[in-house]
């Protein structure tokens, strides 16, 4: 399921409206590509990870957004992963298990809808 959402940081926005919610993600992820919009890049104090999963390997770095949105739902200080999701397809990001879980959130599928 795709949806919308709003990263706030240094005082900036960006609406990434191609994101992907995946309970399959254990993390939240952005596209590099995306991101440098509102001038998130990486630092060399930056944590650095490696992600393992059905696309295949890649590293991400990882930065805290002042606030991440979701339909209603804002977590404030909330890190996320940023890489180049080389996927095959176009997407903004992932929200994953990290956010979901912190926001208490239900999915329902037949209506497509999180609340």
């Amino acid at each position: 399921m795709f949806g919308s959402a709003s990263l706030f940081y240094s005082g900036k926005q960006l609406i990434c409206e191609n994101v992907l919610i995946d309970t399959g993600s254990a993390r939240t992820v952005f596209s590099i590509g995306r991101v440098l919009e509102i001038g998130i890049q990486p630092e060399p104090n930056d944590a650095v990870r490696e992600l393992i999963g059905i696309g295949g390997t890649e590293f991400v770095f990882i930065k805290q957004l002042d606030i991440l949105s979701l339909g209603g739902f804002q977590m404030a200080d909330f890190q996320v992963e940023i890489g180049a999701m080389d996927y095959g397809f176009e997407m903004d990001g992932i929200i994953g298990l990290d956010f979901l879980l912190r926001a208490k959130m239900k999915i329902d599928l037949d209506r497509l809808e999180v609340y």
